[in-house]
């Protein structure tokens, strides 16, 4: 099945008015070469033009990548839709200290309408860059003894992979974190966009997809609230608050793979409780 992931690198945001995590750059590159190893038929992934040498020399040169399999797109994130609108609710001292970056988070939707020849591949996913990364995944399944080990993970396979595209044939998969009581990880948006309330389950950004139809129907059903968001609220909110609201008020439109967990605790080992975590869904 011809199938396309997009994702993005951004390495260097950290302290601008964007915002973004510190030391971020290796963690990245390696992660991302690992997810390649799921044998998609294309990865775009977009970056800035000061990180595009790097990540060309170092994917191209150093790992011999074919350039047919991974393609770098550079994109100015002050170009991005809505804009305007992200500027007048942003609380620009707050986003310069903080690690996360609105304008990719709003960009996992908008960038699949930069793909010309979308409708020419049978699914297209969103796949952060870093999603390969060792705190999510027990260390039985790190490869190499290095400390690329952290991100070289051997549950990313073409199997995983092949799973995706057969259950994403009418929905769109995401994934689905317990929300409740001990497992309880994020507040969500206003509930006045709910059609009828509940935070049991936390959406997580770092993967969805399905066929290039329905991901269009998710970019613009994103876009609807995203944008009554901006123009109604006084606040920027994270894009996996509006996917919970989306997922809530659309259920038969999603696949969820579900979990409870991000990674077993030791402060709950004795506790007669049996999760689902994160790496499960990689089993």
């Amino acid at each position: 099945m011809k199938t396309l992931f997009l994702t993005a690198i951004y390495s260097n945001l950290n302290g601008t008015d964007l915002g973004g995590r510190q030391s971020r750059e290796m963690h990245y590159k390696w992660s991302l070469l690992n997810i390649l190893n799921m044998e998609p038929y294309k990865v775009i992934c977009f970056t800035s033009e000061e990180e595009l040498e790097s990540l060309e020399s170092w994917f191209y040169g150093i790992h011999n990548v074919d350039k047919e399999l991974l393609e770098f797109r550079t994109y100015d994130l002050r170009n991005c839709d809505n804009y305007d609108l992200i500027q007048a609710n942003k609380d620009l001292e707050f986003v310069k200290k903080g690690d996360r970056c609105h304008e990719i988070q709003y960009m996992k939707f908008f960038w699949s309408r930069l793909i010309e020849d979308r409708h020419d591949y049978d699914r297209i996913y969103w796949i952060d860059a870093g999603l390969s990364h060792g705190g999510l995944f027990p260390e039985k399944y790190m490869m190499g003894d290095q400390w690329e080990q952290h991100f070289l993970i051997s549950l990313f396979t073409p199997d995983i992979l092949k799973r995706w595209n057969e259950m994403t044939d009418n929905r769109i998969v995401l994934l689905s974190k317990n929300n409740t009581e001990r497992y309880f990880w994020s507040q969500t948006i206003p509930e006045d966009y709910y059609h009828n309330y509940n935070r049991d389950r936390h959406i997580i950004g770092g993967m969805f997809g399905g066929t290039p139809d329905n991901f269009n129907n998710i970019t613009d059903s994103f876009e609807f609230y995203l944008l009554r968001l901006l123009k109604e609220q006084n606040e920027l909110y994270h894009e996996e608050l509006i996917m919970t609201c989306m997922y809530n008020n659309a259920k038969s439109k999603f696949i969820p793979l579900e979990f409870d967990d991000w990674y077993e605790r030791e402060e709950w080992k004795d506790d007669d409780i049996d999760p689902i975590l994160f790496h499960h869904l990689f089993l």
